[in-house]
């Protein structure tokens, strides 16, 4: 009990033992006086009473006040940010609490109307015991709907520590498969590039029509493109097609080994040899037949197999 309630409480027991000690003298202490003498006293005592039960009456209304004041007040900024079954609770609370607040100033007009009348008939008293009612039963309503919302707020914090926790895992668990999913594509490169074929002695020559080495490309039937294949363990053995894409110093692509996959795309190809590799080194030429009129200078060589780019080369035919 805090300091107001205990002033309240002491006040209202001393309008009561003052009452009852008017009470007692009205019965016991004015059967002395006679005639005019006892009437004005009668007065007198029923003013004194009838003054004293407007105290009461005041301090039973400021009581029910700070009662009120004990149920907290939730602004509609606050119920916004709840979830809906909290604002359905926190709604009801507000209109009962207002409920109160109304029936509380009803109540004290009613009490002021009764002490100004001094009247207190059955039908005056009868609606102030209503009112005391009404509002007390509200009291309790608002409490049973604090302890609702206190579960509702439990409730929800517990959900918020749960998705908390799940998306703490989940996040976990994102970097452990992004971790694991670069890692394999890292092992997959490094087995890409394991596989790899890798060549060496590329050269870009050009032969007549005896197959001997010409001079002047201009002259030249034939463009051969020789390279070797380095041994390679970790390969892939087999048939292996090689497509030759070859550049004319102007940039002209010469055509005629049909299309190909390679790096994501479709390419067309100048020329084309299929070659058995058994992971050892192998040495292989291919060859193009001239079919159109070719110029000095530098010629671009690159070499593809089983799509990919092995080799890009610039070779400088006279």
């Amino acid at each position: 009990m805090d300091k107001n309630q205990k002033i309240i409480l002491f006040s209202g027991i001393g309008v009561v033992v003052m009452l009852l000690g008017v009470l007692m003298w009205m019965l016991f202490g004015g059967n002395g006086k006679d005639g005019d003498d006892a009437r004005d006293s009668d007065s007198a005592m029923q003013a004194e009473l009838d003054s004293l039960r407007m105290v009461n009456d005041m301090l039973q209304i400021d009581n029910l006040s700070r009662s009120l004041d004990s149920l907290p007040n939730f602004s509609e900024a606050e119920g916004m940010t709840l979830q809906a079954d909290q604002q359905d609770v926190v709604n009801k609370y507000n209109e009962a609490r207002n409920k109160i607040e109304s029936l509380l100033a009803e109540l004290k007009a009613e009490k002021a109307n009764t002490a100004r009348e001094k009247s207190r008939n059955k039908e005056h008293l009868a609606k102030i015991k209503e009112l005391e009612g009404q509002i007390a039963g509200l009291k309790d309503y608002c409490k049973e709907l604090l302890v609702r919302l206190n579960d509702l707020n439990v409730k929800y914090e517990e959900e918020v520590q749960k998705n908390t926790a799940l998306t703490e895992q989940n996040r976990v668990l994102s970097e452990t498969v992004s971790a694991a999913t670069a890692k394999n594509e890292e092992l997959t490169t490094k087995v890409t590039n394991a596989q790899r074929l890798v060549l060496t002695g590329i050269s870009l020559r050009a032969y007549n029509k005896k197959d001997k080495n010409e001079k002047h490309v201009s002259k030249a039937k034939k463009l051969g493109v020789s390279f070797t294949v380095t041994a390679n363990n970790a390969a892939k053995p087999g048939m292996k097609d090689f497509y030759i894409i070859i550049k004319t110093p102007e940039g002209q692509q010469l055509t005629g080994g049909g299309s190909f996959s390679a790096e994501g795309t479709t390419l067309n190809a100048t020329a084309r040899r299929q070659v058995e590799y058994a992971n050892e080194e192998i040495s292989t030429s291919v060859y193009w037949d001239v079919n159109t009129s070719l110029t000095p200078g530098d010629y671009t060589v690159r070499i593809f197999c089983d799509g990919q780019c092995l080799a890009t080369r610039h070779c400088n035919l006279k």
